[in-house]
């Protein structure tokens, strides 16, 4: 978690991130349908754009997106997901929960690649996970037509990640995360929650209500593109 930054160092994830187009333009929910396969090193290059230029290359109109920046139109829904985590019991991020069936389990951290793809495999064979079911001890809200989604409703496993855009340990896990989407398109459906850290990343609860505003805009595409290009 970006709090326990140093006892987190190990659980870094690779770099190699895969980017993906989608269907079904304006809801909320989105499905993969294509990846091409890049091996991206770590940049900066995002940042010198600025919020409104990023959406403006999304073929966002600026103006729509500068209104709703304006009004703060989404404050409260990042904020909602905000008190959807901490009564959730998250304290960092990024912080996950995966369900399935009537179990949920925690994935408190930026986990391996790796580690996580056979942690869903045992799951998806019915194996014994080597983890806890945490299903009594957290209160996780359920996924909502509110809620933006990659993945199909029938898929076995939902995970809700709780994120902070500036966060680089989030960088690094959702780009796994990416890195994953395609290869269990059928089997895991991926919730994304804001979760901005204001006392670490002062600008990271902006840039929430910015890509809200570009969901608001452009539909669930948009939305996937922009946290996707925030995280580069």
């Amino acid at each position: 978690m970006c709090a326990l930054a140093v006892t987190l160092c190990a659980l870094l994830i690779c770099t190699i991130t895969e980017k993906i187009t989608f269907k079904n333009l304006s809801a909320k929910t989105v499905t993969p349908s294509a990846v091409t396969h890049e091996t991206t090193e770590e940049t900066d290059a995002p940042a010198h754009q600025s919020l409104q230029e990023l959406a403006a290359s999304l073929e966002i109109d600026t103006e729509q997106f500068t209104q709703c920046m304006e009004e703060r139109r989404h404050k409260d829904v990042v904020q909602g997901n905000i008190d959807s985590g901490e009564k959730a019991g998250v304290k960092g991020t990024p912080h996950s929960f995966v369900l399935i069936d009537d179990a949920i389990y925690e994935i408190p951290g930026a986990y391996e690649e790796a580690g996580m793809r056979e942690f869903f495999d045992d799951l998806l064979a019915g194996n014994e996970p080597r983890a806890t079911d945490v299903s009594a001890e957290r209160d996780v809200a359920p996924v909502t037509d509110d809620d933006w989604i990659i993945g199909e409703e029938t898929a076995r496993i939902t995970v809700i990640e709780y994120s902070d855009i500036d966060c680089p340990y989030c960088k690094k896990f959702h780009k796994s995360t990416a890195n994953m989407r395609a290869d269990y398109a059928d089997d895991v459906r991926w919730v994304f929650r804001h979760m901005p850290i204001d006392g670490l990343h002062p600008g990271a609860r902006e840039k929430a209500e910015a890509a809200e505003c570009v969901g608001e805009i452009g539909g669930g595409i948009s939305f996937w593109k922009y946290i996707d290009t925030l995280f580069e």
